[in-house]
């Protein structure tokens, strides 16, 4: 095998480790502002955020999390696990009965919302991954 076809093939193993740490950091970076964006009453929002690969949880999740480290600490090991450049996709969700309230306003802590103003970051969020 030639030096230019090894080197191709190490340039290929590197770009594609590359895209995959990326995309990690995309993703852990816009979940923990989903998060850190989502009202605190009681912690029972931001604890029920859930990342899963391929497959959306679903029910909701019994404990409270005011912080939102229980459920950071869960997502950090869900992207931990997830290889982005395999095309599975990773998601996260919320199964409450009221997210879609909170989405749109219904908090004076978060009146525009979590899941959209961090969308419109993700400009931002990938710059910052790169």
């Amino acid at each position: 095998m030639s030096t230019f076809t090894l080197d191709m093939d190490r340039f290929k193993v590197k770009t594609v480790e590359q895209m995959d740490l990326v995309a990690r950091k995309l993703a852990l970076e816009a979940y923990r502002r989903v998060i850190l964006k989502t009202p605190v009453k009681t912690g029972r929002a931001r604890g029920n955020w859930q990342c899963t690969i391929s497959t959306p949880a679903a029910g909701t999740v019994d404990d409270v999390d005011p912080s939102g480290a229980k459920a950071m600490s869960a997502i950090q090991a869900r992207v931990a696990a997830w290889k982005a450049v395999s095309g599975v996709s990773i998601i996260l969700i919320n199964n409450l009965p009221y997210i879609s309230r909170l989405e749109h306003g219904s908090s004076t802590q978060a009146p525009n919302g979590m899941v959209g103003i961090t969308v419109a970051e993700l400009g931002g969020i990938v710059q910052e991954a790169v």
